[in-house]
């Protein structure tokens, strides 16, 4: 108790320092309990965990910085007693410990590495070149405003599907009763008590191979379709309106193409340094040693069935 309450203490005076003067050097202490010692410069390390855009966020939260720094806290202790166990001796620990660091390391070079990255203005004729050079890939596809109807095979023999959708055609052109009063009456389409009937703005594609053959060609607004079968049926469409299709302003897409292109770049980056130091002229591969570490299969086998037989208890 008297730890944690000291941890919030000290947290708490962090957290107004900024407010009164400018930030603490690294070296200002935090937590200290004899050998073990926590100061702003291990918060600050600690704190790189978090994703560097939430960092500001972070620290405006006083739990969240308490919690941080006891987290440090405690796993300092604890790493200063297995140093005290003599645990930190064992010379594979040791190399653990070496590949940590290793390990930060990379990560800061490769962190160097999209840090080189050329700004968003540098990329923005790059972005401008992708844009002509593939007009297809940034054109908004054809859209169909459709109304439906669709009778469907259910409880009915082919004949009487389409006999019935006959009728709802004749009805619709006749143009008597509204064509969405006309599919609350004959429609079987599951979504009809969603929609009405009315499907609004959709690309021809995403209806059935036959009524999407029908809506790409040309037609005048309000045109009724006849009965067009398919696997659900017949349909009797509406189109109310469609749009042809075209290319989205420069400005619309700029933004993607240059993250994607900035992306496709850092990507290079970092595969160029590793095949660099794959690469290397004076790496040797000690291939027999590598190959001396790989335990033959029956072995392994053998290994994990005496484990098994050892952990089952004696009868």
């Amino acid at each position: 108790m008297r730890q944690r309450l000291l941890i919030a203490a000290v947290t708490a005076a962090m957290l107004t320092f900024p407010a009164i003067s400018a930030e603490p050097p690294l070296d200002a202490p935090l937590v200290v309990d004899g050998p073990v010692k926590i100061d702003a410069g291990d918060f600050m390390a600690a704190l790189r965990r978090v994703p560097e855009d939430r960092r500001v966020e972070f620290r405006t939260s006083y739990d969240r910085v308490a919690a941080l720094v006891d987290n440090v806290y405690l796993a300092r202790s604890f790493a200063q007693k297995a140093r005290d166990a003599g645990l930190d001796k064992d010379p594979v620990t040791q190399r653990q410990l070496a590949q940590a660091q290793d390990n930060i390391l990379a990560d800061l070079y490769m962190k160097h590495l999209d840090d080189s990255a050329p700004k968003a203005a540098d990329l923005e004729q790059r972005a401008r070149e992708l844009y002509e050079a593939e007009p297809a890939r940034f054109t908004r596809p054809a859209q169909v405003y459709v109304q439906q109807i669709v009778v469907g095979l259910k409880g009915r023999t082919r004949e009487m599907a389409k006999e019935r959708a006959q009728q709802a055609y004749e009805e619709a052109q006749a143009g008597k009763t509204d064509f969405l009063s006309l599919a609350t009456r004959w429609s079987d389409d599951p979504d009809k008590r969603r929609n009405g009937g009315d499907l609004g703005w959709n690309s021809p594609e995403r209806f059935p191979r036959p009524v999407a053959s029908w809506l790409v060609e040309p037609h005048a607004k309000n045109t009724i379709s006849p009965p067009i079968e398919s696997d659900l049926g017949f349909h009797i469409v509406r189109l109310v309106d469609s749009k042809k299709g075209e290319l989205a302003p420069f400005a619309e897409v700029k933004d993607s193409l240059i993250e994607a292109e900035r992306t496709r770049l850092a990507k290079k980056r970092r595969d160029d340094a590793v095949r660099e130091v794959r690469s290397s002229a004076t790496v040797v591969l000690h291939k027999d040693n590598v190959e001396a570490l790989v335990i033959p299969a029956d072995a392994a086998l053998s290994s994990a069935s005496k484990a098994g037989a050892a952990e089952k208890p004696a009868k």
